[in-house]
């Protein structure tokens, strides 16, 4: 009878220490996982910016473009259930993309509505990738990043090629970098000097990068001559900046006091009520050439009140004419919605900003992580803007795809916190689990 070799029998296995094993080989393909979503999210937002365009020709950008889009359809396509719960959540989203498609049915270009309506849609299910794979936190780390690295691009753009780097605005040189325009630079400032702001407040070990972009940004937004996107940059720093005081007073509605101060000080400039003001500032009272864009533009509403023109009319061609100054938008978001998609649009992109801004409100006052108050930030930051300019639902827009991922985000966070309490140290990236 043979005996058992002691040194070759195995002790019985420990539970404990196979659901550590467990755990661990969960940890990392989790940590895979995580580290393709961040590289698959940030060369998305590099893209949309406008960073990729200048390494490729116009036709390799439209290729990439395309082929970036197709991936987030599959990626989204793969976890289809938990994406569908998270876009439910907003349905004021898709029910503008939507009409914008379906305006098609009364467009004297229904081939051209919709080709710009898919790539409207595209560009939504990006911002819906955003919200389904990043907490609310996730996304202002991941900005903060994005814009730094933007912004560190067109300082360099600005060393490189400094003939390029700027355009002729009013007879006068404005900073433009590889945006495209200078109310480009004016977008990417005001979005880039609150994101930073947030993050400068942190004790990461960034803080000091974001407290340097600070100043970048300043003297970028300065060399653009970019009033709006100062005054809009200028109001959000304030909204951060009373961040404390908000909570300390337990108000939250405090921080909603610098936008609704500008949003009536524009209305007041929309009626000519602040001419004195804008000549101060050695600005045209007419807001270079808008009133009287504004004033032309009117009637074309009143032709089609219900469901506008469609997203391929072509309306500027009468006004221009009168005019004769050209412009590609009515340089107003909610009169161009009007003119596209009659009040039927207005109403829906009405009912999507206030009702985000009622989401956003409620979180923030309840949560105190600063990340709350970015959701506000974005729907400010899109209600503003469209006084003077159009940051609508468009192709490859950093604004929409924002919009969109702060709203779904925010909608997401609530319905979590409802099912079960925010757990200590709860990775700022979310599984796709819903």
């Amino acid at each position: 009878m043979t005996q058992e070799n002691p040194s070759t029998k195995r002790p019985p296995a420990d539970p404990r220490s196979r659901s550590l094993r467990r755990r661990s080989t969960e940890a990392g393909r989790s940590s895979q996982t995580d580290i393709t979503t961040l590289l698959v999210a940030a060369f998305g937002l590099f893209l949309i910016v406008g960073v990729v365009s200048v390494f490729l020709t116009s036709q390799q950008f439209r290729t990439v473009k395309h082929l970036f889009y197709l991936l987030i359809a599959v990626l989204l396509l793969l976890d289809s259930q938990a994406a569908f719960r998270v876009a439910r959540r907003d349905p004021w989203i898709w029910a503008l993309v939507g009409l914008m498609c379906v305006s098609a049915l009364w467009s004297d270009s229904p081939a051209w509505v919709i080709k710009r309506g898919l790539v409207t849609l595209q560009t939504t299910t990006f911002g819906l990738y955003l919200a389904l794979r990043f907490s609310l936190a996730g996304q202002v780390r991941l900005l903060a990043w994005v814009l730094a690295v933007t912004v560190a691009a067109n300082v360099v753009y600005l060393v490189v090629a400094p003939g390029s780097a700027f355009m002729i605005y009013e007879g006068k040189r404005a900073f433009l970098g590889f945006m495209g325009h200078k109310n480009g630079m004016g977008i990417l400032a005001a979005l880039a000097l609150p994101i930073f702001m947030l993050r400068a407040r942190t004790r990461s070990p960034g803080r000091w990068v974001m407290l340097s972009g600070i100043g970048v940004v300043v003297a970028l937004l300065v060399l653009s001559r970019s009033l709006t996107g100062a005054l809009v940059g200028l109001t959000l720093c304030m909204m951060v900046a009373l961040l404390p005081v908000s909570r300390r007073l337990r108000r939250p509605a405090i921080v909603l006091l610098p936008p609704a101060v500008l949003a009536m000080g524009a209305a007041a400039a929309m009626l000519g009520l602040a001419d004195g003001v804008l000549v101060l500032l050695g600005r045209d009272p007419t807001l270079t050439g808008r009133t009287e864009i504004w004033r032309e533009a009117l009637p074309v509403v009143l032709e089609r009140p219900l469901l506008g023109h469609s997203i391929a009319s072509f309306w500027q061609r009468d006004i221009v004419e009168k005019n004769f100054v050209w412009f590609s938008t009515a340089h107003n978001g909610f009169l161009q919605q009007a003119i596209e998609l009659g009040l039927v649009g207005v109403a829906l992109l009405l009912l999507q900003i206030f009702s985000m801004l009622s989401h956003s409100m409620r979180r923030f006052g309840r949560q105190a992580g600063q990340e709350a108050i970015w959701p506000i930030c974005m729907v400010s930051f899109f209600f503003l803007y469209n006084f003077s300019e159009v940051v609508l639902m468009k192709e490859n827009s950093i604004v929409w795809v924002l919009v969109v991922a702060a709203s779904l985000g925010v909608r997401r966070a609530a319905v979590r916190r409802r099912r079960r309490p925010q757990r200590q140290g709860e990775p700022e990236m979310l599984e796709a689990n819903g």
